[in-house]
């Protein structure tokens, strides 16, 4: 039974200048977050752009990583589009390619979705496919909410390997490890919120999808450490400081959430320049402001 647990961070997709899949510098990031433990690896998420990518730039980029990881960790890869049938191209492309798992969002756009179509939308994409599918609720940005009597006949279908939360809402994350537990114990329910790693973990999550863990998988691997050796105290202290990384990477009001991502890791030298489809370049201000939080918290990110 495929079950998803640990870091599976959701990676960003590095471009170049001409906004193509830059694969030098992929390459270079799957090593790097390989060599920090990761336990899977999600593409073409909203961090990794997705929704923003052609479709032969996401396959590039599968295809690429792939190559790279050779079966050492799980891969999954989003095949959510705008159009329906962009979404099942994508599902039997990534099939095709050989990731172990889909990951399906939501409906976008067209909002107030009744529960039961998206419950309905979800099954259809499971049909399409032998691979496992892997929920990605984000109310915030499809408009669109999961409730829980619809993510209930879900999770009790095997065709659905887990749910990647990302709603910010703790209770509903608390009422999805309740349902699990009560239903299927197979079915991952996962973290995105970074803010909040070391509570759903203490609350039982089975694993983190944090947005910022291209960068900070060694961060991220800390707190879930302490969690599973019963440092209660250690865990939510590392929270605190995750929470102060995160603000100096993100910004006080999130604007720079993936532009201060990739910027770090420029700085770093993992990828070869911070380029994003619809972002802006950071100030000079605000690239003083990331770089400052990448050698305060440097020990944290490149450390062992």
């Amino acid at each position: 039974m495929f079950k998803l647990k640990g870091i599976i961070p959701p990676m960003v997709t590095p471009l170049d200048r001409e906004k193509k899949v830059d694969e030098a510098s992929t390459k270079r990031l799957v090593t790097f977050m390989l060599e920090a433990g990761v336990d899977g690896l999600f593409l073409l998420g909203t961090m990794g752009e997705g929704l923003a990518l052609a479709a032969r730039e996401k396959y590039r980029l599968v295809e690429i990583v792939l190559s790279e990881v050779r079966g050492r960790c799980p891969v999954i890869a989003s095949a959510s589009d705008p159009a329906w049938e962009e979404t099942l191209a994508n599902v039997k492309e990534l099939e095709r390619l050989g990731v172990d798992a889909v990951v399906v969002l939501q409906p976008a756009f067209f909002k107030l979705l009744s529960g039961e179509d998206v419950e309905k939308y979800f099954f259809a994409v499971a049909e399409a496919t032998e691979l496992p599918v892997v929920i990605y609720n984000n109310p915030s940005l499809t408009g669109n909410e999961i409730p829980l009597e619809n993510m209930q006949r879900l999770m009790a279908s095997p065709q659905f390997a887990g749910v990647k939360d990302s709603s910010g809402d703790f209770d509903y994350l608390t009422s999805l490890l309740a349902l699990r537990n009560e239903t299927r114990r197979e079915f991952s329910v996962l973290q995105g919120n970074e803010v909040a790693l070391a509570p759903a973990l203490l609350a039982g999550a089975d694993g983190l999808v944090p947005g910022i863990g291209s960068l900070a998988t060694r961060f991220v691997k800390k707190i879930y450490a302490a969690v599973r050796a019963g440092e209660k105290e250690e865990a939510l202290d590392l929270q605190q400081k995750m929470n102060s990384f995160f603000d100096g990477i993100y910004g006080p009001d999130v604007s720079d959430w993936l532009r201060g991502h990739k910027e770090a890791l420029a700085y770093l030298g993992i990828i070869d320049c911070p380029e994003t489809v619809y972002y802006q370049p950071l100030s000079a201000e605000r690239k003083t402001r990331v770089h400052a939080a990448v050698e305060r918290w440097k020990d944290f990110l490149v450390g062992d």
